[in-house]
């Protein structure tokens, strides 16, 4: 037991002076705030005895005035940002309606004024960077509809240029069309009379003439459809009238129905060939004047003459 006392002293004497040192500690510490607070309390009566609360607030407004204006010039087409945007005009917003309604209640402290400028510089931070988002958005809207117009021009060039094909291949084919008809040459039409061996001679008399023969080559054309081609002839009297007989025949001619004299049909294989085609009379004689002779095939006009008779 004995030998535990001086332990126990020196124990004892350690927390009596920790004691103390705290005792001393919270005092001082004590009287630190004591003089912090004074010093505020000063602080607070000279900013609002000599008019700096009154400065603060009003250039606290202006600033927030300012500032509401500046986020009011945004424009974006942006919606996210729109509203992100409307959130922090709320805020100004409230913190002007704060100032206007202190003036009517109380006055802020120090501490308040300097805060609420601390927030205001901040809401101004976050607002410059809306602006830079906003001229982002800009530059890229730009650029995009600089590309945009970059690939409507490509596109309508390589419009043009598919109308352009359209518009050969469509030619091309109306050439292949033409090209494809059939054409005749050295195209010959006079009277002809029969003698009683079936010989003819050629006429000029209109009694003497028992037949109209038309002579003419069909051109050889290699890109024409081969195979059955019939050739129509077209006797047209002096007094407009065409000539028939019982094997005449009508035709359309585009959309109107013609009147044909006579017609003869040959196995077409693209090359070159000579035909002649004879009409017979159907009346005693035929009138005296001039007669105009049409060579028709395909649906087509394909040659004319004339010939006489006295």
């Amino acid at each position: 037991m004995k030998n535990k006392t001086p332990l126990l002293v020196t124990g004892l004497i350690i927390l009596a002076l920790v004691a103390a040192f705290l005792g001393y500690e919270l005092n001082t510490q004590t009287k630190q705030n004591k003089i912090y607070a004074q010093d505020i309390a000063k602080m607070e009566d000279l900013i609002q005895g000599n008019g700096m609360g009154d400065m603060l607030e009003d250039d606290i407004s202006v600033s927030l005035q300012n500032l509401l204006e500046d986020y009011n010039s945004v424009s974006t087409n942006n919606q996210a940002l729109n509203d992100s945007i409307d959130i922090q005009k709320q805020k100004v917003t409230l913190m002007l309606k704060e100032l206007e309604n202190s003036e009517n209640r109380r006055k802020y402290t120090a501490r308040e004024l300097f805060k609420m400028k601390k927030e205001a510089q901040t809401l101004r931070n976050v607002m410059k960077n809306y602006v830079y988002k906003v001229d982002s958005l800009n530059t890229l809207t730009k650029e995009l509809r600089a590309e945009m117009k970059v690939k409507d021009n490509t596109i309508t060039q390589v419009s043009g240029e598919r109308d352009q094909f359209k518009e050969k291949s469509a030619d091309l084919t109306k050439t292949v069309a033409l090209g494809s008809k059939l054409q005749i040459l050295a195209l010959n039409a006079l009277p002809v009379r029969i003698r009683n061996s079936g010989s003819y001679t050629e006429t000029t008399r209109a009694k003497r003439a028992d037949q109209v023969k038309a002579c003419f080559k069909i051109a050889g054309n290699t890109i024409a459809e081969s195979g059955t081609k019939t050739f129509y002839m077209r006797i047209i009297s002096p007094e407009g009238n065409v000539l028939t007989n019982t094997k005449s025949s009508k035709q359309m001619i585009g959309e109107e129905e013609v009147a044909m004299s006579i017609s003869r049909t040959i196995d077409y294989q693209n090359t070159a060939v000579d035909l002649c085609i004879f009409y017979e009379k159907a009346m005693e004689s035929l009138p005296e004047g001039d007669y105009k002779v049409e060579i028709y095939t395909d649906g087509a006009k394909v040659g004319s003459t004339t010939f006489a008779l006295r």
